[in-house]
């Protein structure tokens, strides 16, 4: 057993020290939806559990989650979305303000189309529990942060942004579902990437659908079409060689099945909205 001196003080110390962080960059980015700034936290103290002097993890803690947090919403977190006054960010809220830091400036397309994809998933939310509706919400504002230049590291931009999203704390079931989304399965199988983006399940849930139908009736520039449509744009932007073509063939009828299952909820919820009229 490790002595316990000032280079290497006790497991309880540790903890005591890593509560009050976490307690201060709460007070500080109190905007934050309550558990991310614990699960930040968590996660960085894991990468550092090894290490031989442990008066430096608390340290070291602190320095990974605030780049980490300067990352993810930069000043951004520091203004008030419209409407939000000095509440706390809701999922979702925090979402589209790490999208919008990630996305906007680096790639204004991909924004565009993300705003997009958003506003389909509001439109869709109606059908869901307000609990599911956040989720659907805030993975269908991070789905392509994977693009983001300071997130690339596979290249694989599904896998890329989920595993940036496991660091920041987000719940699991949104890391899985921008893991997945869209028929990412297919085209990991042609990049290598199989085995990788498996420790991400996919939950094929109507919101699952709902998330592949958001995108898959979005144009690049963010503007409602039919999914023929964004099938046809998608094949002349990419390519044939292009990986997310090819997968078509594997992953095409599923991504078929998941707008049509989508687009049934959607003419039942009319429909009874119709019958109770």
């Amino acid at each position: 057993m490790r002595p316990t001196t000032v280079d290497n003080p006790d497991n309880a110390q540790i903890d005591e020290q890593i509560q009050h962080l976490e307690e201060r960059l709460a007070r500080e980015h109190d905007r934050i939806p309550p558990g991310l700034i614990h699960r930040m936290v968590d996660y960085a103290r894991t990468r550092f559990s090894h290490a031989r002097i442990l008066t430096f993890v608390p340290i070291l803690v602190e320095r990974t989650v605030r780049a980490h947090l300067d990352l993810t919403t930069g000043a951004a977190q520091r203004s008030s979305p419209p409407g939000a006054g000095d509440a706390a960010y809701s999922l979702p809220e925090w979402a589209r303000v790490a999208a919008h830091h990630l996305l906007a400036d680096a790639l204004p397309r991909r924004w565009a189309h993300t705003q997009g994809v958003a506003r389909r998933a509001d439109e869709v939310a109606p059908l869901f529990s307000q609990h599911e509706r956040e989720i659907l919400l805030a993975a269908a504002w991070l789905h392509d942060i994977g693009y983001a230049p300071a997130l690339a590291h596979t290249g694989f931009y599904p896998l890329d942004a989920a595993r940036f999203l496991v660091r920041s704390g987000v719940p699991d079931r949104i890391c899985a579902l921008v893991a997945q989304h869209t028929g990412a399965a297919a085209v990991a199988d042609l990049s290598g990437l199989a085995d990788e983006l498996a420790t991400f399940p996919d939950e094929r849930s109507p919101v699952r659908d709902a998330l592949w139908f958001c995108d898959m009736t979005t144009s690049p520039d963010g503007e409602p079409v039919s999914y023929p449509e964004r099938l046809a744009e998608l094949r002349t932007r990419r390519g044939p060689d292009d990986p997310v073509v090819r997968a078509l063939a594997a992953n095409g009828a599923e991504r078929a099945a998941a707008v049509r299952r989508t687009e049934q909820l959607l003419r039942q919820a009319e429909k009874r909205a119709g019958d109770g009229r």
